[in-house]
């Protein structure tokens, strides 16, 4: 049996090198989630900041209309809309990251809370799977600072709008274009969601021995779900 983490230090460590560690201490250090999901929120404004802040607000512009992929007239009622907003869109999605940062882990914390109910014997407080959700989101933190290295290391300060979700399933493995039915899915699907998962995976096999099968199978609901959905409107 692994020896629960000591510190919030060694916590931040653990999620990656050994997470059994980490999720083994979260039930007697509910503050140390506060931190991490603090330390996360504020990583990905600075990756923000990085990426948006050296972009001219032209390029940005069009780059939001190429996504968007409208018609001629419609891009053209939409740029001046989109013009004014531009010179903001850091502070604007900043603000965005902030409150999404806290939506999202619980939204997060309630599948997981009412899926453990379908799935697994334990019934762990929705606290708990709080805290979990928040945990198992410490890779999108490799994902914020590798952004922050890339738009550091960029030729150019006006990259494709698409290098903020750099992992994701699109730009690692399918590459389709823009305008393609699946585009906007798989540019929205990142790697880094599969480490997440299981990470919760192994949070439920630290609660309560559970198969691996039903152990990722709650880890993976959420993305099931979200993109399981959106696949079939698509």
């Amino acid at each position: 049996m692994n020896t629960p983490s000591k510190s919030l230090a060694a916590g931040l460590s653990d999620i990656f090198l050994s997470p059994s560690t980490l999720f083994s201490a979260l039930p007697a250090h509910r503050a140390w989630t506060w931190a991490a999901l603090a330390l996360l929120i504020a990583v990905q404004i600075v990756a923000i900041y990085a990426f948006f802040g050296p972009m001219s607000p032209e390029w940005i512009v069009e780059q939001q209309l190429a996504v968007a992929n409208l018609s001629g007239n419609d891009a053209e009622a939409a740029r001046s809309t989109l013009m004014a907003m531009a010179p903001n869109i850091a502070h604007i999605s900043a603000a965005t990251t902030l409150v999404m940062g806290v939506l999202i882990s619980a939204l997060l914390a309630l599948v997981y809370f009412l899926g453990e109910r379908m799935l697994v014997r334990s019934r762990q407080r929705y606290g708990a799977w709080f805290a979990i959700a928040v945990w198992a989101q410490l890779p999108m933190l490799l994902n914020a600072l590798g952004l922050i290295a890339l738009s550091l290391m960029a030729a150019s300060p006006d990259q494709p709008l698409a290098v903020a979700n750099y992992a994701s399933l699109n730009g690692l493995v399918l590459d389709l274009p823009l305008g393609h039915p699946w585009y906007s899915w798989a540019q929205a699907f990142s790697l880094f969601f599969v480490w997440s998962a299981a990470l919760v995976a192994v949070a439920v096999r630290v609660a309560q021995p559970v198969a691996w099968g039903r152990a990722l199978l709650l880890g993976a609901l959420p993305y099931l779900l979200v993109f399981g959905i959106w696949a079939v409107l698509v």
